[in-house]
């Protein structure tokens, strides 16, 4: 197996060390081949712009497509969100690729306010990402695509843990956060 991993600064591991990285860690401890194909500030139109150098011609057996947060944190459209995934799952397919889709984890729109961005539209981001992540799930189950709900993982990690432990700002997750993330893709790639 040689995975692709393709998406925003969630994928290239802002804010935290190399090693400490989710992509980093299916290397050093799970042994998996995996190319990070992350690129911070990108949109879900950047990389599918870019899927076919990064991906196709990576010579990938499976890809993670994992986006939309910074696509809704500038107000695009959520439909252009959605068919900009399913066109990137498609190339995948066409190209012998297993596509596998994230949800990214939730925004935590105050602590993001404060350490990120005071003037992005954190009610429109969070609303529509909610929305992109039900459409994920559907849109997996109706394909036949295995989906790493990160969203439901951090949501449901939240009951217990703050959010000062699993993000740094709102929007990337600290080095538990990776950790966590790195388990939940080890589990789907095993299934």
């Amino acid at each position: 197996m040689k995975l692709a991993c393709i998406g925003d600064s969630l994928t290239t591991g802002f804010g935290v060390f190399r090693n400490e990285r989710w992509t980093e860690i299916l290397k050093d401890k799970y042994g998996l081949d995996v190319v990070n194909k992350g690129v911070n500030g990108d949109t879900t139109a950047g990389m599918l712009d870019r899927f076919h150098d990064d991906v196709v011609l990576s010579g990938a057996t499976h890809v993670i497509i994992m986006g939309g947060c910074n696509d809704l944190m500038s107000n695009r459209e959520l439909e252009n969100v959605k068919e900009n995934i399913r066109l990137m799952a498609e190339e995948a397919k066409d190209n012998g690729i297993l596509p596998v889709l994230a949800a990214e984890p939730p925004i935590i729109p105050d602590m993001a306010k404060r350490k990120w961005s005071w003037d992005a539209d954190y009610d429109y981001a969070v609303g529509n990402s909610l929305l992109l992540r039900d459409w994920l799930l559907g849109f997996c189950s109706e394909n036949s695509i295995e989906c790493i709900d990160l969203y439901g993982l951090f949501e449901n990690e939240l009951k217990s843990l703050s959010a000062n432990e699993l993000y740094i700002d709102g929007l990337h997750p600290r080095k538990l956060g990776h950790e966590l993330i790195a388990e939940e893709v080890a589990r789907a790639l095993m299934n």
